[in-house]
């Protein structure tokens, strides 16, 4: 595998592990305090807020090497450009569920939200996510190709 394939690989499973995964279990910690039964629960918004913004932070330090990239390998420039696509995405989704956890706590301090604000706010978040799972499909359907390459080993980690 070429150099600049290795790097954006790197890149890319970063973008996994340190942004989707991370993003997963502020996820889970969200849906677990809307559960029926922590009704009666103090909720972490604030941590939960740290979470997500400790998860756009970690795209920032995603940078590709465009200049190293074959004006001819279509495929590595296409995987590229939806990675930028899910990380922008990837951003809004997180800003989405920060506007929410902030209301909530808001709510919780006892300022006013409203059914509609909050409903707004809902919504938003599942268009968000519900684009983001299709940006990701599409990533992965690309990064699969990207991967079968003749040099990759793909029995590497089971040997």
């Amino acid at each position: 595998m070429e150099e600049y394939k290795k790097k954006i690989k790197q890149i890319i499973d970063r973008f996994y592990v340190e942004c989707i995964d991370e993003f997963k279990e502020a996820e889970l910690r969200i849906a677990n305090d809307s559960k029926f039964r922590t009704m009666f629960r103090k909720k972490d918004y604030r941590g939960n807020i740290e979470i997500l913004r400790g998860c756009k932070k970690a795209t920032r330090s995603l940078r590709f090497p465009m200049g190293d990239i074959p004006k001819d390998d279509s495929l590595t420039r296409d995987l590229v450009h939806q990675t930028e696509l899910c990380i922008r995405q990837f951003n809004r989704l997180c800003d989405s569920y920060i506007q929410m956890q902030t209301a909530l706590q808001g709510k919780s301090e006892g300022k006013p939200l409203s059914y509609g604000e909050y409903k707004e706010v809902y919504y938003r978040t599942q268009e968000d996510n519900v684009e983001m799972n299709r940006q990701l499909k599409e990533l992965d359907l690309l990064y699969t190709d990207f991967l079968d390459d003749e040099d990759y080993d793909v029995y590497e980690f089971i040997k």
